[in-house]
């Protein structure tokens, strides 16, 4: 139709002839009246030029309330036929059998009740073909039509078809000399389609894609020194919609770094110097290859002393300068004003109040801007569920003041009901109800309460976690229990506990937490499955208990449930002191896991340890109260199948240990795989009981597991066989659990 009324213009345009009387067909609600307000024309008039009529009927055209408008004349009048617009009584969708109705109304323009829209409808089109090619259909052709429902409304119908949907289901590499395929596949989004890969499927055929990925290994390859890099990609069909992505590679030579000089004079404050010779080691390590991250840690470093020693006047930055295949670093000192806060304002927290997110800022109005202390407070609002995301930005006057404006996208939905059946090789089946508020009436504190139900357990508990709202590293958990345990087929008895506890955590820093607590416990043994056994009656009767506990741990893994980088390190005391407790004893646990990434891939090894060490402070250490081993903890044995037994009853040991040194890999091919797979060898050991003798001895295990990373976190599969065990030792090869394996 713009064609058409074109043409028609242009061809009217070199023709001339008489002004006529303009005749209107077509209108229903609009009047002549309306339409010269469109128009900005009268069009009561008698005689109109050629060049009006065009303007007229362009007018008319782009005009929402009108759909479209046609042209035809005879002798003594030009005559324009109206269709006015009407309103969309519903928007349907036909044939969209792989996107559903739900997505596609969320990004269309023309909805319900509203005008019909020749541009919305256009851009609808547009958009709706959009979202089908991210989706790798690319022979997708959607078409609009409008359906009579009533006088003043129609059905707007979009008819799609969607066609064959192409994936991506080999990617190559070509050219790269310095990196394996595999470790290319983990820096780029594309991925390939395997058999084996259960909870994912291929990328889908988006051009845009693939070129932001070849960008993206042009940055990485240029990122550690190779500057002179080209990359290309090629797409190559196979067959049944499904084709081959081809990186070409010519990767360039390695830039080294040759000379290091700075034009700064911080050289004389002590802080720099061991920062220098930290750095220029790590280089000489590293063979002095260019390396951007190393330089942008060592850049970190030091402006992040200049801000504790608080200078706030100049910062560090770098210039390189290539030649000859080696780059030259120049550190310079770069001049700034400093900025004084002079208020922070909030915006989008409709529920979470004010103070609470004012807490977890590490500035304050009179303060000097410190980016640092801006980042990590970001990064500390991010951490909370109830935050989405956050944006800020400051706003600096003419006085180096600044305003801090922070924009929070708020999660409206912070509590949650869960209803799951669990299952893991030590205690079997299991059932959890649990009711959990995030965001407890916007303070940003946390009300949760569970019900957990398995083999040997029954437990109510309901804690309420507060964040102190003058300091953001600092909370405090109150708790209170009630639990039931059937250990008759291990220890014996049964028992009935009730407790009430009090603990606080404190973080100074992104990695290192610190953890105090005091717990009332009221503990109840009965139904003795031997009366004749003293480990078994020193756990029957009523105890009251008050327990004292300290915990520190250093966590710099990169990943909560697939870490292949840092390590992580527990120290926790616990004490029941014989004055006051029934029960009195004390444990000491030490737990470390080490991850150690091998260089340019995501294959890792890890070292994993853990030492306990517990005795009573006046008589013999209860059966309860000491260590097990076997089962999750020790693959290879049954749950609780390793240490001194007595008449079928399980004593445990106040002492062990466990070594796992293991490889952890993606399996088979691709590192972006979503299974994980670790080999590993075991050894340890638990031994001293005070109700019988039991001599140290090492025991070891060899084994092999899986872990499926899923939308609900990983599901652990692993084999496992000893190689040393003692004659009264249970064995036990296959494990199962939800969480990772080590």
């Amino acid at each position: 139709m713009n064609k058409y009324i074109f043409f028609l213009l242009i061809f009217f345009s070199i023709n001339t002839l008489p002004a006529k009387q303009i005749e209107l067909i077509g209108l229903e609600k609009l009047t002549k009246e309306d339409l010269s307000s469109i128009t900005n024309f009268d069009l009561n008039q008698s005689n109109f030029s050629l060049n009006e009529i065009n303007n007229i009927i362009l007018s008319l055209y782009n005009s929402d309330l009108i759909y479209d408008v046609s042209y035809k004349e005879n002798e003594d009048r030009y005559i324009i036929e109206i269709k006015e617009n009407k309103f969309i009584n519903k928007v349907f969708f036909n044939n969209n059998n792989w996107i559903q109705d739900k997505l596609l109304f969320e990004i269309i323009k023309s909805q319900n009740n509203q005008l019909i829209s020749k541009n919305k409808i256009s851009n609808d089109i547009r958009l709706i073909k959009s979202i089908y090619k991210s989706k790798g259909f690319n022979f997708i052709s959607v078409t609009a039509k409008t359906e009579y429902f009533s006088k003043d409304k129609v059905n707007l119908i979009y008819d799609i078809y969607e066609g064959q949907q192409s994936k991506i289901n080999l990617i190559k590499f070509y050219g790269n000399q310095s990196f394996s395929d595999r470790y290319l596949s983990s820096k780029i989004t594309s991925r390939q389609l395997n058999f084996y890969n259960f909870f994912k499927s291929g990328s889908n055929i988006n051009t845009e894609v693939f070129e932001f990925d070849a960008n993206k290994i042009k940055k990485f390859y240029r990122d550690l020194g190779y500057f002179d890099v080209d990359v290309s990609y090629v797409l190559e069909s196979n067959n049944l919609n499904l084709f081959s992505l081809n990186f070409y590679i010519n990767e360039g030579k390695q830039y080294k770094i040759n000379n290091i000089n700075y034009d700064i004079n911080i050289q004389n404050l002590g802080f720099f110097e061991d920062l220098e010779k930290d750095f220029y080691q790590l280089l000489k390590k590293n063979d002095f290859k260019y390396d951007s991250e190393t330089l942008n840690i060592y850049l970190e470093k030091i402006n992040q002393s200049l801000l504790d020693n608080n200078i706030f006047t100049y910062y560090v930055d770098l210039k390189t300068s290539i030649n000859d295949s080696f780059v030259d670093l120049v550190f310079i000192e770069t001049p700034q004003e400093p900025l004084i806060l002079n208020k922070i304002d909030i915006y989008g927290n409709s529920i979470t109040k004010d103070k609470t997110i004012r807490s977890k800022i590490l500035l304050e109005p009179g303060d000097y801007i410190n980016q640092y202390l801006l980042d990590i407070s970001v990064s500390n609002l991010n951490k909370f569920s109830y935050i989405n995301n956050v944006k800020y930005e400051t706003i600096t006057d003419e006085n180096n003041n600044s305003n801090l404006s922070i924009e929070i996208d708020e999660s409206k939905k912070t509590g949650n009901l869960l209803l799951a059946g669990t299952y893991n090789t030590d205690t079997s089946l299991g059932f959890t109800l649990g009711l959990e508020d995030k965001n407890f009436l916007g303070s940003g504190n946390i009300l949760d309460s569970n019900i957990n139900l398995n083999s040997e357990d029954v437990k109510f508990d309901i804690s309420y976690t507060n964040f102190s709202l003058k300091n953001p590293y600092l909370s405090n958990t109150y708790t209170v229990y009630n639990q039931q345990n059937d250990y008759i087929s291990s220890y014996g008895y049964k028992s009935i506990k009730q407790g009430l506890g009090y603990s606080i955590n404190f973080s100074d820093v992104k990695d290192l937490r610190y953890g105090a607590g005091l717990l009332y416990e009221y503990n109840k043994g009965y139904a003795p499955k031997n009366s004749n056994l003293e480990a078994i009656n020193d756990n029957i009767g009523e105890f009251n208990n008050l327990i004292v506990n300290f915990s520190i741990t250093k966590d710099t893994t990169n990943d909560i449930f697939r870490p292949t980088k840092g390590y992580f390190n527990k120290l926790s005391f616990k004490i029941s002191p014989h004055t006051i407790s029934d029960d009195d004893y004390f444990k000491v646990i030490y737990s470390n896991r080490n991850y150690f990434k091998l260089a340019n891939s995501e294959n890792y090894i890890f070292l994993n340890n853990n030492l306990g060490y517990a005795d009573s402070l006046n008589s013999k250490l209860k059966t309860i109260n000491t260590f097990s081993l076997g089962g999750n903890n020790f693959k290879g044995f049954d749950f609780r199948g390793i240490g001194p037994v007595s008449d079928d009853i399980y004593l445990g040991g106040n002492q062990y240990f466990t070594s796992t040194l293991g490889y952890g890999s993606s399996f088979l091919f691709d590192e972006k795989d979503n299974i994980d797979i670790k080999l590993f060898l075991t050894a340890g050991s638990i031994w001293q009981n005070d109700y019988t003798e039991y001599d140290y001895k090492i025991r070891s295990s060899a084994g092999i597991s899986l872990d499926f990373i899923t939308a609900i976190g990983p599901i652990s599969f692993t084999y496992a066989k000893p190689i040393s065990k003692d004659t009264l030792d249970n064995e036990r090869a296959f494990t199962f659990s939800i969480g990772t394996s080590f």
